[in-house]
């Protein structure tokens, strides 16, 4: 018992003194007996979100922090446990534990918890238990943070056989070294040996104990005296130590290898496979005698029977060289956790495995090898699974989205570009719900009207429109502190559009439409031709617009701006209304409805845009009347398109039929008359006629913007002619009257000093009936010499 005591004092030098500290309140701690181990679980919910650590107190009531290099060396193992719950492992053999001979271990705990401000709580935690089965010869446990071992120290028989190899490498250091002093022997692969004081393996961070029946030796992963060796493909640590202790008289030699299989567990996307050697070779001298006691396989530390493994969906198959444990992801005994990686959502599944073996050698080798394997498979992505349940007919969208688990919380969903916490969904006429599914996860439902403002609203054709719902999810995983989104379109088309109803009128000088309202047109512009129908415009232009809600009643002057004159004739002027409905965003065409009318003509004088001119002249303007048979323009040959006894219509353009033209300061003046052929007697000499003599002048005044000059080069040859093509000169003219426009060119001729003649032409376009025009640009013209 020495060694408990050579412990306690180099604890009470890394340690600090006791503190005063409570027990835990009722059901905020559990512990457990369990095979050999001290098992101590904090509620994660009691916790919260405040820190822990914990001490151990010595026999000598010191209390010691317990670190991972603590921990390493002196047989505990902490962390959480599957559901996150703080979990303590510590070792029966462990530093500062009360053993009484072997079969009854006690241990003092102080959990120390400290809020977010940094106030510290400290309780206190002991347990007592007893030893559950008979300790074997030897007893090797391959822990998650380190190696043990721990043999039997009793004094055997005479042994029958020779010492072995690492026992005559030890012998000659043992034979000379000090009294009363335990030693440490490290063997490595190449025959070589490292000897050294407990105590200085001790700092080197190897834990060394004696109990009243066993020595005791423990070593983390990785260190400089444990070596990898490979055993059937598969990576195994090993540690070869020899522990000897000389008196006198006697000089005690313990063998204390450990081997631990720390080769990866292999995954596929449905599975998980954990391999271990059967035989070591390290622990086992004689394999040719090696028989296989019991092999037992556990989760959670527990052991579990054959019909578990069969219910939980487990392979646990041995054959000459291996055992393999298979876990299909997501089976019982293990946990499948949230994650997020670049906003990815995904899980992991863990499982604490535990492989629980015995065996035996020759006589004296009887071993129990004990493995903890936690395991925890890769990140794998499931993607959301956002369904649409809608059904038109209900009125509104039946979204769900899943499959998550209990860890997953949804926070905010954006719909239609409006953030909304749960709560104010509900208070946006929505419904949010969570529902759970047989698998142990949950969707959540949301429900949303087609009539909410957040709902995207796009007429289709006929009576149908399509509903678009834009959402965007927040979840935040709980324990780990991370959220991520996920967006979602969802559509539907729904016959619910009742279209208005058009109704159009003729009454004098107007032309207008009735039009019953639907049910989506308070959503379009009105629009009179190309025109939108403002207040402005109709104010302008004398529209007489009504509007109650249900009917919508508009009127405009049969000369107002915004009409299509469709015809001109004898009998009258065809006038069309184009009304249309677009829609306020993208002002597409919803729905267009025309009327025409004609109006009868009486003295009449259209100047058009495209330079055209339409006049009438009326029998009726002389006395004695006249017959309008024998009218025509300056040019003789201009004649009425139509005529009948008591009027003539006549339709040319400005650059014909003798039409002149000048400037009357910013107006370009185009006039033209209507002249009257008397029938003079004698037709030789004509002096006698009764005809009145008429003239009817026509005049057209078109605003101008802007004149431009443009130059243009051409070297004339001598004796050619250089010239606009006549082609190009129509093709510009009727782009230009295509437009709106009556385009003019002007031009000559000059020569430079240096010889070259230069031809120029003078372009400017006017804006007819008052429009605006924007300036032309020259466009590209050839010129041609002849």
């Amino acid at each position: 018992m020495k060694s408990l005591v050579f412990v306690g004092i180099l604890f009470y030098i890394l340690g600090s003194q006791a503190v005063v500290s409570i027990p835990f309140p009722t059901g905020t701690v559990r512990t457990e007996c369990r095979d050999r181990y001290f098992w101590i679980w904090l509620d994660k919910s009691a916790l919260g979100q405040n820190s822990w650590s914990y001490s151990v107190f010595n026999e000598l009531g010191q209390r010691i922090s317990v670190t991972d290099y603590i921990a390493t060396q002196c047989g505990f193992t902490h962390g959480v446990d599957l559901y996150g719950n703080p979990e303590i492992r510590i070792s029966f053999l462990a530093c500062s534990v009360r053993n009484v001979f072997d079969k009854d271990f006690s241990i003092r705990l102080q959990v120390e918890i400290t809020s977010l401000d940094n106030v510290t709580a400290a309780y206190e935690v002991s347990m007592n238990c007893p030893l559950d089965a008979p300790w074997s010869p030897r007893e090797i446990v391959c822990e998650e943070n380190y190696m043990e071992v721990s043999v039997r120290r009793a004094v055997p028989g005479i042994a029958n056989d020779a010492l072995n190899d690492d026992w005559m490498a030890v012998w000659p250091v043992a034979q000379g070294a000090m009294n009363q002093v335990w030693q440490v022997v490290f063997h490595f692969q190449n025959g070589s040996v490292q000897d050294m004081m407990a105590t200085q393996a001790y700092d080197m961070g190897y834990g060394f104990n004696t109990t009243a029946t066993r020595v005791l030796f423990r070593t983390p992963y990785g260190t400089q005296q444990t070596e990898v060796a490979t055993v059937q493909g598969l990576e195994v640590e090993v540690a070869r130590a020899t522990i000897f202790y000389k008196q006198a008289w006697m000089i005690l030699i313990v063998d204390t290898v450990v081997a631990c299989p720390i080769n990866p567990p292999t995954f596929t996307a449905t599975a998980l496979r954990w391999t271990s050697p059967r035989i070591m070779p390290a622990l086992v001298a004689f394999p040719l005698q090696f028989e296989d006691e019991t092999i037992e396989m556990g989760v959670d530390g527990r052991r579990i029977d054959r019909s578990t493994i069969v219910r939980n969906g487990y392979s646990f198959l041995t054959d000459m060289h291996f055992i393999s444990i298979t876990v299909p992801i997501g089976a019982l005994g293990g946990i499948t956790e949230s994650d997020v990686i670049d906003n990815r959502y995904g899980t992991t599944y863990t499982i604490k495995l535990l492989l629980d073996r015995r065996w035996r050698g020759d006589e004296s080798d009887w071993t129990r090898h004990r493995i903890f394997k936690s395991i925890r498979t890769p990140f794998a992505p499931q993607i959301p699974l956002l369904t649409d349940n809608t059904v038109p007919e209900r009125g509104y969208f039946d979204v769900t989205i899943g499959n998550f688990l209990a860890d997953v919380e949804l926070t905010a969903i954006t719909i239609g570009g409006k953030l909304l916490s749960p709560p104010e969904i509900k208070g946006h006429g929505c419904t949010l719900e969570e529902v759970p599914n047989a698998n142990h996860t949950r969707v959540f439902v949301l429900k949303v009207p087609f009539s909410n403002p957040l709902v995207e609203q796009k007429y289709l054709y006929g009576n149908f429109r399509k509903y678009t719902l834009h959402l965007e999810y927040t979840f935040f995983l709980l324990p780990k502190g991370k959220s991520f989104t996920h967006p979602g379109v969802i559509e539907c088309e729904v016959a619910d559009v009742v279209l208005p109803l058009f109704e159009g009128f003729c009454e004098e000088e107007q032309i207008g439409v009735r039009m019953t309202r639907g049910n989506l047109d308070r959503y379009w512009v009105p629009y009179v031709g190309s025109l939108q129908l403002t207040n402005e415009l109709a104010a302008s232009q004398n529209y007489t617009i009504q509007d109650d809600g249900s009917y919508f009643y508009l009127s405009v002057p049969f000369l107002a701006t915004g009409l299509m004159y469709e015809d001109i004739s004898l009998n009258g002027v065809t006038v069309r209304l184009d009304f249309g409905l677009r829609d306020n965003k993208t002002l597409l065409t919803m729905v267009e409805f025309s009327r025409s009318c004609v109006f009868p003509t009486g003295k009449l004088l259209v100047c058009f845009p495209n330079g055209t001119m339409i006049a009438t002249m009326l029998s009726l303007d002389t006395k004695p009347e006249l017959n309008p048979r024998r009218t025509h323009l300056r040019d003789k040959n201009c004649r009425p398109v139509g005529v009948d006894d008591t009027k003539a219509l006549f339709t040319f353009s400005v650059a014909t039929c003798g039409t002149i033209r000048r400037f009357e300061e910013n107006y370009l003046v185009y006039e033209n008359e209507v002249i009257f052929e008397r029938e003079m007697i004698p037709e030789e000499k004509p002096v006698i006629t009764r005809d009145p003599q008429y003239r009817l002048t026509l005049r057209c005044r078109y605003r101008l913007d802007e004149t431009l000059r443009v130059w243009a080069q051409r070297l004339l040859k001598e004796g050619v002619a250089a010239g606009l093509h006549p082609f190009h000169l129509k093709a510009y003219q009727k782009k230009r009257a295509a437009n709106g426009h009556v385009s003019h060119l002007a031009g000559g001729a000059s020569t430079d000093a240096k010889g070259k003649t230069w031809l120029w032409f003078l372009a400017f376009s006017v804006a007819l009936c008052g429009l605006a025009t924007t300036i032309d640009t020259l466009l590209p013209v050839q010129l041609f010499g002849h």
